[in-house]
């Protein structure tokens, strides 16, 4: 979907140019290559939601942050030189988009998958457990984490969000 790079889609975009010399340009690229291009621009869209002035545009850039991880996601995971700790993060990234947009599952989903891919990620478990307790999920969000707990490198903000486990799991 071109849309991420017009602010108004021309009506014929696949003959437009810009859009030809995009595709080219993307023909060069390894498909980790790609990856690392789509994740750098989710990346940007990340930090173009934290300085955004309007709700509705932190929310736009953010959703389309989650967009560009995935497409990330669906590039690196064609090369088979794709480092596991770049998927990682890929997944980690999008686990705290979907977070912040409350896509709770989706979060929680990701999370998992970016503490497969390397288990010693703190935020991903942090943003695990985060999902899970939004999911309601005490069972989880407690598996998650006191597997995290060795991780965490004594974090304030990870043992606070411990105790906040231990309340609901009791």
């Amino acid at each position: 979907d071109s849309s991420l790079f017009w602010s108004e889609k021309p009506e014929d975009y696949e003959n437009h140019p810009d859009f030809i010399a995009m595709q080219a340009a993307m023909d060069e690229f390894t498909p980790f290559e790609e990856a690392e291009a789509w994740k750098k621009q989710g990346n940007d869209k990340v930090r173009l939601a934290r300085k955004a002035a309007y709700a509705h545009m932190k929310r736009r850039y953010q959703r389309e942050a989650v967009v560009l991880y995935s497409r990330a996601i669906g590039k690196a995971k064609e090369d088979p030189e794709t480092p596991a700790a770049f998927l990682s993060t890929c997944y980690n990234n999008r686990a705290q988009m979907n977070l912040t947009l409350t896509n709770y599952r989706s979060a929680l989903e990701d999370a998992e998958e970016a503490i497969r891919l390397d288990g010693t990620s703190k935020k991903a478990y942090f943003r695990g457990v985060k999902a899970a307790l939004e999911l309601k999920d005490a069972e989880k969000a407690a598996d998650l984490g006191r597997r995290g707990i060795p991780h965490s490198g004594g974090d304030r903000e990870y043992a606070e969000l411990m105790r906040e486990v231990d309340r609901v799991a009791v």
